[in-house]
């Protein structure tokens, strides 16, 4: 499509408003949303996905008669746009190298010093993305109303956030406590998932190790592990010998861990007193006691401890871990092996490193590893541990673990499931913070509403309502504010700001009313609790405000009461435990009725030529060069039919050629349609007919959201239709003729700048095929006699073909025997067990045949007849049709005719 064409019709819709509707009871209403975008750079070609699918939806919706809202705004919530800037501002090159990579791809090369110094300001780098965003939208044909576009940042969308958390607060879900939570040590602060760098699609949780305290001559030393139940088959510590340790003074003992996990050790609990640095020679060969047993162990140094990874120093279990085990060998440590888990299957460390023959080769290591934790869990038994021993291993897991925190020999110690960088570089750990406040997701008649909404709604696929209902359940509290941050202040604390997960839950609701809350807050500087009370839940005010105000009030109410619920929100995978947890949860807590959410659909992912997409492999395709090297339409069909709405999508080159071949077919068509007269005859009333039935199964699959059959339907399909014609020696144009305006009106959604160019082209040069609605009561244009009639013929066809692909010789000749009377008197007498006995010789080779019959047959004499010639011309032999008048040991029967290659 000529990128001149594209930016004709953008304009042309922008100027004419079409995208930017207003409240209409004639119509059933639409609302839908996708996620908005961080607006602190460019985006690339995976995000593309949900956006493309919500605006193939929201075209589909206006095509069948609804009055659809979809509309946009941008995040800019949190601490990565402040970081990214304030780098900036430090000269660090990193940061001014990635910036200046984005403006490549917009900006001339002389402007581009200018852009970044002016990015010292946050709120420019907020500006310009959006700005950004907002062109590459326009130019991929998303139908947005940007006339209701907003940020997180705007203060009278603050109002509503404010209102939420006071709605919130008076439900009892708003608490203040000491809690763990991940945490940026550089920007000293808490951060979400959308504050990590790959937070949403590579997932950083936080786990709870047990710090065993080891005692020593002159000072402790502290292990963290996941599994305390193995302390009775500690058989020595290691630490790494090039690593820094530290020793500090906590709970009157002196401690010794890696600097590192001191870092995040004084983070996480009270009274650390730092005393100095520890040479790691002057631990290795020393001796500690294992709690519980006063037997003394070594210290032996070992590389493969990661300092950064819990305390630094590790307790090796030789008996339960099969990288303890090979290491030993590896190295001929001779401390005897110690165990202290038994499973009744026997399975070993022995074992499973002879079963994945790992003396030799460690590439299957973590598999082997994975299998002996797994079955020691479920299936183990302790033994050998004192008065432990007989409990399965979960319960000693608690019981040894309690015990040795409440004697003082071991802490809690927090570690994250991965190591994390934020967005902006800053290092993530795990941090406990006084005070921090939380929104409670736990009570009982919060979680029990959240399932009902969830059981109300519709799920695109339907597999993900159960993962919705686990993700609730799994949710507890979640920490919802930080000490700094672009964001909204907690109106309770304005020392804290609201964190940027926890105040994008119900932002869709805002779309709705937009100006008119804004006209408020511009009026009023806020926008009063009560006002929000009566627009969002239908309370009367309780104060006096003047006219303009109150007329503000009752237009965002109607605009909301008409447009609310969100009917559909569209957005990936990562976002179930996060984002769409939060926007279930919020709205059972806040809202009831028809303004509960509505449906989700979940998209997969996009990878790129198979691989994640990323700047260190070198795959990262902005929206700006898809528009600029392929098209918007190009782009637009592959998301569609690439791959169904919850699979992993490759953006790969193979796939794109394969999509511009057929989409160059179909521009080819219409670039040549002249299209006078409508054909008539066989093929063309095939062609209609089969034309509307892929437009009943287009219609069909959109209404279940499964847009890639869609779109196979409504494109693919109908241009290997066009295909069959012209093989039967139709003219494309005539068969174009009579179907070519519901054509490009179906197509619109998907590919809508070639449909809209074609549209004024060949039907109607006045009015726009985006807004166009089409006829859905079709099932009086098909004929299914005549698509069954071609289907029979392809199928003969098909099978004459292999017949001579078998016997390679060249034929001369084809006979082809269809079913006669003597078969159908069969099969009446048969099915009413009326059989003359005439007839009984036929019974072996029906009932070989049986499953194959055609019950409802077509004329299949006239039928081969009729298309004599095209069959003729197709095989390049003389084709000759009988049809049978006797009772043969091998009969043609409906559907399966003999065919004899002469």
């Amino acid at each position: 499509m000529d990128r001149e064409i594209e930016e004709k019709w953008r304009d042309e819709w922008a100027k004419s408003h079409i995208f930017e509707p207003s409240i209409d009871d004639t119509k059933p209403k639409f609302f839908v949303t996708v996620p908005w975008p961080y607006s602190n750079g460019s985006l690339h070609v995976g995000h593309g996905r949900t956006y493309t699918l919500g605006d193939i939806i929201a075209r589909y919706k206006r095509l069948t008669g609804f009055n659809v809202l979809f509309p946009m705004g941008f995040h800019e919530s949190g601490t990565p746009i402040l970081a990214f800037s304030e780098r900036i501002r430090n000269g660090d090159p990193g940061t001014i190298k990635l910036y200046r990579n984005y403006l490549m791809e917009y900006e001339n090369p002389s402007d581009i010093d200018g852009i970044i110094e002016s990015f010292k300001n946050p709120q420019n780098i907020a500006d310009y993305f959006s700005r950004v965003i907002v062109k590459d939208f326009m130019d991929l044909g998303y139908s947005i109303d940007w006339t209701r576009k907003f940020t997180s940042a705007d203060p009278f969308y603050q109002e509503i956030v404010k209102w939420q958390f006071m709605q919130l607060e008076s439900k009892g879900l708003i608490k203040k406590g000491k809690y763990p939570i991940l945490y940026s040590i550089n920007d000293e602060n808490a951060v979400g998932e959308d504050d990590i760098k790959d937070g949403d699609t590579d997932k950083v949780t936080i786990e709870e190790f047990t710090g065993v305290l080891f005692k020593g001559d002159k000072y402790y030393l502290i292990a963290a592990s996941l599994r305390p139940e193995t302390l009775f088959g500690v058989t020595n510590l290691w630490i790494n010998s090039d690593a820094q340790y530290a020793m500090v003074r906590y709970n009157n003992m002196d401690v010794v861990m890696s600097a590192d996990g001191y870092t995040k050790f004084s983070l996480q609990h009270d009274g650390i007193e730092y005393i100095g640095s520890v040479n790691p020679e002057e631990i290795i060969g020393e001796k500690f006691n294992v709690p519980f047993q006063d037997t003394p162990v070594d210290v032996i140094g070992a590389d493969f401890v990661d300092p950064d990874n819990g305390t630094g120093v590790v307790y090796s279990v030789p008996g339960h871990s099969i990288f303890d085990y090979l290491y030993y060998g590896r190295n001929n440590i001779k401390n005897s092996i110690k165990k202290v888990v038994e499973v009744k299957s026997k399975m070993s460390v022995e074992s499973l490193v002879k079963k994945y023959g790992l003396e030799h080769n460690e590439s299957k290591l973590k598999e082997a590893t994975q299998e002996l934790y797994k079955d020691e869990f479920y299936n183990g038994v302790l033994i050998n541990s004192g008065p432990y021993s007989g409990m399965n291993v979960a319960a000693g897991r608690e019981a040894i673990k309690n015990d040795l925190i409440s004697k003082n020999m071991a802490v809690i110690f927090y570690e994250t499931t991965r190591k994390a960088v934020t967005r902006s570089g800053s290092r993530v750990i795990v941090a406990v913070l006084k005070d921090q406040w939380f929104i409670d997701y736990s009570p009982e008649w919060l979680k029990n509403k959240a399932h009902e909404v969830i059981n109300s709604m519709r799920f695109y696929p339907e597999l993900y309502r159960k993962l919705m209902m686990d993700a609730i359940d799994w949710l507890k509290e979640r920490p919802c504010a930080r000490k700094r941050g672009i964001g909204t202040r907690l109106p309770f604390d304005e020392n804290w700001v609201i964190e940027s997960l926890s105040d994008s839950t119900i932002y869709m609701l805002a779309y709705t009313n937009k100006k008119e809350l804004k006209d408020i807050y511009d009026r009023l500087h806020s926008i009063p609790g009560d006002i929000l009370d009566y627009v969002l839940l239908g309370k009367e005010t309780r104060n006096r405000y003047d006219d303009y105000i109150m007329e503000n009030a009752r237009s965002a109410k109607k605009e909301f009461d008409y447009w609310y619920g969100n009917d559909l929100r569209i957005t990936a995978p990562p976002h179930i435990s996060n984002h769409l947890a939060f926007f279930i949860m919020n709205h059972a807590a806040i809202f009831s009725g028809n303004k509960l959410p509505g449906g989700l659909m979940i998209s997969g992912l996009v990878i790129s030529n198979g691989a994640k997409i990323s700047k260190s492999k070198g795959n990262v395709i902005s929206l700006l060069e898809i528009i600029n090297r392929y098209s918007a339409d190009i782009y637009r069909l592959f998301m569609a039919a690439g791959a169904d709405i919850s699979s992993l999508l490759d953006w790969n080159e193979k796939d794109i050629s394969s999509v511009i071949k057929r989409y160059s077919y179909f521009i080819g068509l219409l670039e040549g349609y002249s299209g006078d007269t409508p054909g008539e005859g066989y093929i063309y009333d095939w062609f209609r007919s089969s034309f509307y039935k892929n437009l009943k199964n287009y219609l069909g699959y959109m209404e279940s959201m499964n847009i890639r059959d869609a779109c196979i339907s409504i494109f693919y399909n109908v241009m290997n239709d066009l295909k069959n014609v012209e093989n039967h020696g139709g003219d494309i144009n005539s068969a174009l003729k009579p179907i070519l305006a519901d054509w490009l009106k179906a197509l619109s959604p998907v590919i809508p700048f070639s449909c809209e160019e074609y549209w004024h082209r060949h039907i109607d040069n006045k009015t726009f095929v985006s807004v166009q609605p089409i006829d859905t009561n079709i099932e009086s244009r098909i004929d299914s006699g005549i698509i069954k009639s071609e289907t029979y013929l392809n199928r003969v066809i098909s099978d004459i073909r292999e017949i001579i692909k078998i016997i390679r010789i060249k034929p001369e000749k084809a006979v082809i025997t269809v079913y006669g009377t003597k078969q159908e008197d069969f099969i009446k007498g048969y099915m009413a067990d009326s059989l003359e006995r005439e007839y009984k010789s036929m019974i072996p080779d029906y009932m070989k045949n049986k499953n194959r019959i055609d019950p409802e047959p077509v004329d299949e004499y006239s039928i081969i007849s009729k298309n004599k010639e095209y069959i003729e011309s197709l095989l390049k032999i003389e084709i000759a049709v009988v049809k049978s008048g006797e009772i043969l040991k091998k009969n043609p029967w409906p559907g399966r005719p003999l065919i004899e290659i002469q």
